[in-house]
């Protein structure tokens, strides 16, 4: 169950890019076996003919080339194994649903409604689901949708956050950067940091989670992940003291998965 979506990025914008890969990376379930960004890249990719593909996350908004996301999605089905494919832009348009549509199992979501959630949308899809984020929803008629069809949004949980926690989060969770590195990045002293760090953990219910007041099954419906986090949740029981809980290395591990759990719902 320790990585075991192999995933393709295909994807020109760095920055997207780099986060997808990242994401993808610091997830229990999931491992990056190859990038491209471009159609050389991806007929580099397929020429090794070696890699077996589980998911690819295709970018759908190439500038000047609307129809070349969809012939790159056509390559990466002459796969010896097609492999799923999750399209990703940033408004909601009618042509990657269809094509969607057209295949067993596949998504399309919007970055900014799944924000860091993207872990999640690949296990969904690898499981063999159909996945979207909520705008995408309407663009077709309801009915063309199969059963089963999961909406995924990864925004909900962040409105408990404020602005600055959630540059925290960004650097601490997210980026997993140390406290000197953030204080350095935020221009905060690394006390009042240690203490956002603190305010963050609680706010997600570590305390809870690791005092076992609160179950991981009420967070954690995937196997892999919540394997991972019973791991963690082990070593919290054997340290002592407050202090030394908010500073331990793994804490940041648990937190993130707490915060890439999109809020789900099933039509």
């Amino acid at each position: 169950m320790h990585k075991d979506i192999r995933v393709l990025i295909v994807e020109d914008d760095p920055f997207a890019r780099d986060m997808m890969s990242l994401l993808l990376t610091r997830d229990w379930r999931t491992r990056v076996i190859g990038e491209a960004i471009n159609k050389k890249n991806l007929l580099d990719f397929l020429a090794q003919g070696d890699s077996k593909v589980d998911v690819v996350v295709l970018d759908t908004e190439i500038p000047g080339a609307p129809i070349l996301p969809f012939e790159l999605a056509a390559m990466t089905q002459e796969m010896s194994a097609s492999p799923a494919i999750l399209f990703t832009g940033t408004k909601a348009s009618i042509e990657p649903l269809k094509q969607v549509l057209k295949s067993e199992s596949g998504g399309y979501v919007l970055k900014g409604e799944l924000l860091y959630a993207l872990a999640a949308a690949v296990a969904n899809i690898h499981k063999g689901h159909y996945v979207i984020t909520p705008s995408v929803l309407g663009v077709i008629d309801n009915a063309a949708f199969p059963s089963g069809l999961r909406i995924l949004d990864g925004r909900k949980q962040w409105s408990a956050f404020t602005p600055r926690e959630k540059e925290v989060i960004r650097l601490a969770m997210i980026f997993n950067l140390a406290i000197r590195d953030m204080a350095d990045e935020l221009v905060l002293s690394q006390g009042w940091v240690s203490e956002l760090v603190s305010t963050i953990y609680m706010k997600l219910g570590l305390r809870e989670i690791l005092s076992g007041e609160a179950a991981l099954e009420n967070y954690f419906t995937d196997e892999a992940v919540l394997e991972h986090c019973r791991e963690i949740t082990k070593r919290g029981e054997a340290v002592e003291g407050e202090r030394k809980l908010r500073k331990a290395p793994w804490m940041s591990t648990l937190a993130f998965h707490l915060l890439t759990i999109p809020e789900v719902k099933i039509l």
